[in-house]
Parts: C-alpha cells; sequence; structure tokens
C-alpha cells in the first residue's frame, strides 16, 4: 500500500498555490485603433497596444513598482482556506534584471511582518526589517528567467499571452497619468509557448496547463507603456492534478485516494494587481554580499 502523510499532501497542494504565484493579464484584429493623435499608439489596434507594451515599457529602462496579489484556496479537507494578501513597493532596473522593495502580508495563518526584498533573474533574497541576514530563495526549477510573483517584469511577460479579444474599454488617470483602459484575455497555451519563463514539465506550466482563459485588464499610456495590469487566474485541484505535468511532478502521491479527495473540491484563485511609475528612476539595487545569505528550502519540494 502506497502511505503519504498529510504533512506531505498539503505540502503538494501548497507547492500547486506556489505555482501559480508564479504565473502569476472583442475586437484585436488589424482594424483601426482609436488612440488620439500625437499618441505613440494612435493608429494601433488593441491586440497591438496590448501586446507590444511589455518591450516598450522594458525599454523605459528603470521605473517604481506596486504590487498587490491576493490567494484564496477553499473546499477540500486541508486547512488553507484563510485568504492571504501581499503587498509592497520598490523599483526596477529591466536592464540589469534586479530590483528590491518592502514587502508586507497579512492573513492565511502567516505573521504580518515587513520583509525587504532583493531579486535578480530566478534568485530572491528577503530579510526581515532589522536583521541583518538574508535568506535566499532559487526559483530555478519553476522558471526560467525572471523570478515569478516578486519580479516587475516576470509580471509584463503575462501580456505574452494576450488572446486576439482585445477591446478598449475608455479613458481613466493613474497616477497622474491618463490611460487607455483594455480588457484583455491572457490564453495559458499561448502564455506557455510565448512567454520564454515556464520550465517544461513544471509546476508552473501545470498550472497554466489547468486553468482556463484569464481575465485581465491592462492600462497603457500614451507611450505605450503599461501603467497597471490586473489579472484574476482560478485554478482548479482536480484539474491541476490531472495535468500530465503534475502526474509527473508529484509521482505515487496521485495514487493515494486521500490525496485524490483533497484535490477533488479544491480551488484556488489569485488576484493581482502592479503598477508601474516614475520611469527612468535610478535603481540601487546590489545582490546580497554572500557572506550574509543563508539558503532557504528547495522550491517546489513536494516529493
Amino acid at each position: 500500500m502506497i502511505r503519504i502523510g498529510t504533512r506531505r499532501s498539503a505540502g503538494a497542494i501548497g507547492a500547486c498555490v506556489a505555482a501559480l504565484a508564479l504565473l502569476a493579464g472583442c475586437g484585436g484584429g488589424a482594424g483601426e485603433g482609436s488612440a488620439s493623435a500625437g499618441s505613440s499608439i494612435a493608429g494601433l489596434a488593441p491586440v497591438q497596444v496590448a501586446r507590444q507594451a511589455p518591450d516598450v515599457t522594458r525599454a523605459a529602462g528603470t521605473s517604481r513598482y506596486a504590487l498587490e496579489m491576493t490567494y484564496t484556496s477553499t473546499g477540500g479537507p486541508v486547512p488553507m482556506d484563510a485568504p492571504m494578501t501581499m503587498s509592497g513597493e520598490g523599483t526596477y532596473d529591466f536592464g540589469r534584471q534586479i530590483g528590491d522593495g518592502k514587502y508586507s502580508s497579512s492573513g492565511g495563518g502567516l505573521p504580518s511582518e515587513q520583509l525587504e526584498t532583493v531579486f535578480r533573474n530566478n534568485v530572491l533574497w528577503q530579510r526581515a526589517g532589522g536583521q541583518t541576514r538574508w535568506q535566499e530563495w532559487d526559483y530555478s526549477e519553476l522558471v526560467n528567467t525572471p523570478v515569478g510573483q516578486h519580479d516587475p517584469s516576470q509580471q509584463l511577460d503575462l501580456l505574452r499571452g494576450v488572446s486576439d479579444d482585445v477591446r478598449e474599454v475608455g479613458t481613466s488617470e493613474i497616477r497622474g497619468a491618463e490611460v487607455r483602459q483594455y480588457a484583455i484575455t491572457i490564453d495559458p497555451t499561448r502564455l506557455a509557448q510565448e512567454s520564454g519563463v515556464v520550465v517544461a514539465g513544471g509546476l508552473t506550466q501545470a498550472a497554466l496547463s489547468a486553468s482556463g482563459p484569464i481575465p485581465a485588464e491592462v492600462f497603457v499610456d500614451e507611450d505605450g507603456r503599461v501603467r497597471r495590469l490586473a489579472v484574476a487566474i482560478s485554478v482548479s485541484g482536480a484539474d491541476m492534478a490531472a495535468s500530465p505535468e503534475m502526474q509527473e511532478a508529484l509521482g505515487d502521491i496521485l495514487a493515494d485516494p486521500r490525496f485524490a479527495e483533497m484535490m477533488r473540491d479544491r480551488k484556488t484563485e489569485m488576484k493581482l494587481s502592479i503598477e508601474y511609475f516614475d520611469f527612468g528612476v535610478p535603481v540601487t539595487a546590489e545582490v546580497p554580499d554572500p557572506s550574509t545569505v543563508d539558503r532557504g528550502p528547495s522550491i517546489p519540494g513536494p516529493r
């Protein structure tokens, strides 16, 4: 008989949630765009605006960002139903692929404290306020580069999966900048093919294959840069467990009926909102001195 402990099963489900965190955006044809004259996006179709926005934003060199994510996981006999919210602000250098920030979280049974963060490519360093030593987390097994949920460049890459049904909703203002709001849908298959940050056979690919089309909104300024991206991702445990990537990742855990029960009714939702502003701001982030770093546990580690 195959035996697995509750901790191991819960850890596998936690890995599913972690994978979601690493994804962490009618018209759209070659028709006439509606941007105003004098704008860099004038004459472009909405789908063109959305798809070129990541490169235009990166071309600004640097920016400040503000991010908020909420996770909710419900259903099944696992005590993981308390929603968790994480928020933070910082600076990012798109050319060097390095950034920093201060993050705080609440809910989910976790202590609420502010964490100082540095991230570069697929490695994250964090330490609590007042601490001198850093904790290092390497996400190489989940993503290629850059690291997922904390990296503003990765959030932009969600737009690599924009489907053709992009439509302009209207105009508004964000942090003093006039923006155009677009309703978009992110196609998980297209995202996995186009983003270049999903490791084949990994948990993030499993989360993508298990999710349906992802509704999102992107707010773009007259220069074509992303000012805000808001995404809602929903994945059922049953679909996740049925994906070939998850079966490969979890192995014999899937043969235990208790795990099937845990996953059957479980649903995980993530809402993400990130804003980009103060383009061209100086970024002073540096990788911590190795002598001040302790390594965290492996990611994702369900086996």
